[in-house]
């Protein structure tokens, strides 16, 4: 797996997280300040692997990963 790839998947699993803890706290009806929080982190820590993806590559990286609805 070379670099370039490594950030891919990391970039792809940050932003499955962000979409997982988002919709979580979209069923919870924004009632846990700590969800929101957690969605914060989340969404900084997958635009800072992105904004580092495209200084590295020169090239932007969309992510096109999305949540699995048939889990509902």
């Amino acid at each position: 797996m070379t670099p370039q790839q490594m950030l891919e998947e990391m970039i792809d699993k940050a932003t499955l997280e962000f979409l997982e803890i988002a919709k979580e706290e979209e069923e919870g009806d924004y009632s846990d300040a700590m969800l929101s929080m957690e969605r914060t982190e989340a969404y900084g820590y997958s635009l800072g692997l992105s904004n580092a993806y495209e200084i590295i590559f020169n090239k932007e990286y969309l992510s096109n990963v999305a949540l699995d609805e048939s889990d509902e």
